[in-house]
């Protein structure tokens, strides 16, 4: 038999994993405040739809405070997301296709800046959980941006046309002085643009259940520049008070990404 010492102190570390909702793989985890399925999936090494699965969970975004999750058995995490993304079987919708993510503005350039929100965060969490879901179809993805730096219009566009059957999507939050003014809209240059931007914005406006305010036509540099399919996403407003308490929530990055994933998935590529 163990000491009782010892047995009280195994039970001390036991009841620390608990409370950090980091127990070992196979067992529990403790919903947290902040704590996503999305999350989870990479921290555990599996996928949001096995979680659901395993659980019964049909709508993610319901997770209280203080709800088991079980996790199947699975190694020790890894900090390295390209390591993660190789666990996930996928499908293979996305093969031979590249999908180039263009996190927008960064760096020196903040973009819109509203109620202590930077836009170029925003875009980049969005963009960064897009680039997991694309990938999980078996698409290519390359990222214009991976930090908060700074790039050009014109260099956005030539990371683009580096690629054949390509298409481009740039990552945005809008603002205007009329705080009142809310949803979300996508922008286009191009008949092949004008056909990505609608399967998209379609997905986008229901699954994120915002204001739809179309999809427009405008000759951003990004998307007159750029020779493949080229759309500019903008995913809400910062401007209005309630819809930037929405877009800075970790599960609206999710939804506006999987949505988007969605979208990408239903284009008809030519």
């Amino acid at each position: 038999m163990y000491p009782v010492k010892t047995i009280r102190l195994t039970l001390v570390a036991a009841l620390m994993l608990l409370c950090s909702g980091t127990l070992l793989y196979g067992g529990i985890h403790t919903i947290r405040k902040g704590d996503t399925l999305y999350a989870l999936a990479r921290q555990y090494k599996t996928s949001v739809a096995t979680l659901k699965s395993y659980n019964g969970i049909k709508d993610h975004r319901n997770l209280q405070i203080g709800q088991r999750i079980k996790i199947p058995g699975s190694s020790s995490p890894s900090s390295s997301s390209t390591k993660a993304q190789s666990s996930y079987p996928g499908s293979t919708v996305g093969r031979g296709k590249t999908v180039v993510i263009d996190a927008g503005h960064g760096g020196k350039d903040w973009g819109a800046y509203r109620g202590g929100v930077k836009e170029s965060y925003l875009n980049m969490k969005v963009a960064s959980k897009l680039e997991y879901y694309l990938k999980l179809h078996g698409y290519r993805v390359v990222m214009t941006r991976r930090s908060d730096s700074f790039l050009s219009l014109s260099r956005r566009a030539s990371i683009a046309n580096r690629y054949r059957n390509a298409i481009f999507v740039s990552i945005h939050f809008n603002a205007t002085r009329n705080t009142w003014v809310r949803g979300a809209e996508t922008f286009y240059a191009g008949a092949a643009g004008r056909q990505l931007a609608s399967s998209i914005h379609r997905e986008l406006a229901r699954k994120c259940r915002m204001k739809n305010r179309g999809v427009r036509f405008a000759r951003f540099a990004v998307l007159v520049q750029t020779k493949c399919p080229a759309v500019l996403v903008e995913c809400g407003f910062i401007s209005n008070s309630s819809e930037r308490a929405r877009c800075v929530t970790s599960s609206f990055h999710t939804t506006a990404a999987q949505a988007i994933a969605e979208g990408i998935r239903k284009y008809r590529w030519r």
